[in-house]
């Protein structure tokens, strides 16, 4: 039993050992999809017609040609908290686009409940 549980030991231990000499991290390919696809979406949202949705978009943009970078040059634990911040900030240009909207809409709902209240006292 002591030596079955030896054995295992070792062999955990070679598994990790050889994990680290392959390079440590995976890809992280999936991250970096989800998040040009968030920047996509944020492109859709509307985020190019807000400035500071506009800016955020900008930064995720450059973060993820910097993850693509890391990805190349092996450094994938980088990779993956660049591309972290990427997502965030196509979340945030996102959001802050949708503020932008509806902003506008309710903006564009007072003036018309100005002018009908308007019309009414005539």
């Amino acid at each position: 039993m002591l030596r079955m549980l030896a054995l295992r030991m070792i062999g955990v231990g070679l598994v990790a050992a050889s994990a680290v000499a392959c390079g440590g991290a995976a890809v992280p390919q999936e991250s970096l999809t989800a998040a040009q696809a968030s920047v996509k979406g944020a492109e859709v949202g509307g985020a190019n017609e807000d400035p500071k949705a506009q800016l955020h978009l900008k930064l995720a943009n450059e973060q993820i040609e910097k993850a693509k970078k890391l990805i190349e040059d092996g450094d994938n634990e980088e990779a993956a908290r660049v591309i972290d911040r990427a997502q965030a900030d196509a979340d945030l240009a996102l959001a802050l686009a949708q503020q932008a909207k509806a902003l506008k809409e309710a903006k564009d709902a007072d003036e018309q409940l100005g002018k009908l209240k308007k019309k009414l006292k005539q």
